[in-house]
């Protein structure tokens, strides 16, 4: 079982990765483009969407879950699988799983306002689609001492303070080629199946019991 400075580090890595604060500055950058004055304001509005859609999901995702009658480890093992697909999709196709809002997000042409576009499609699914709430709940639910939750919900406050950095500072700073974006998403996708894989295995195991 995970546990301890592993855990939090599974669960820091697991929620960044899949809500990329960084590297999704770009298209943040492009859908504000005709109002950059605005892009502070923006901001705080998706740090709040990201970290109230999360932060529930951390919280009351595992209790929803069983007042409908959803064996966890069914869960855990459901969640592991779309973690899987979407890394391999990710890592085939150099772009932003269209699980999480990708294709989608790419082929929508930047408005004149983004006042309409931050909640959705951006915030939800863009940033925090269906991968990233089940990956929450998973995480929220591997332990049964309440460690698993305080480890999502430190995740979560992490990928949300730092997304600042990622849509205000680092796209600022620094010019990503198409090849270059593409590089970090293989990456990325590379790490998202295997902690798909790992999520799976652990279902399993507490599926059947296994110890």
């Amino acid at each position: 079982m995970t546990t301890g400075i592993e855990l939090y580090a599974q669960a820091a890595i697991s929620v960044l990765v899949i809500v990329d604060p960084f590297t999704r500055g770009i298209f943040f950058r492009t859908l504000t483009e005709h109002e950059p004055e605005r892009r502070a304001e923006y901001v705080r509005k998706l740090m709040l969407t990201v970290g109230i859609v999360l932060g529930v999901s951390a919280v009351a995702g595992k209790e929803l879950l069983e007042l409908v009658g959803i064996d966890l480890g069914a869960f855990g093992v459901a969640g592991g699988f779309v973690l899987t697909l979407m890394g391999f999709e990710m890592l085939l196709g150099g772009e932003p799983s269209r699980t999480q809002g990708g294709e989608e997000a790419r082929k929508e042409e930047s408005p004149q306002s983004a006042e309409d576009q931050i909640l959705v499609p951006y915030s939800i699914p863009f940033m925090c689609g269906p991968g990233a709430i089940a990956t929450v709940i998973t995480l929220s639910s591997s332990t049964s001492d309440g460690s698993g939750t305080l480890a999502a919900l430190v995740a979560v406050g992490i990928t949300v303070a730092l997304l600042p950095v990622g849509h205000l500072w680092l796209v600022n700073k620094m010019n990503f080629s198409e090849r270059t974006i593409g590089i970090v998403t293989r990456f990325g996708g590379l790490f998202i199946a295997t902690i798909g894989v790992q999520l799976m295995l652990g279902g399993i195991q507490k599926f059947f019991d296994l110890g």
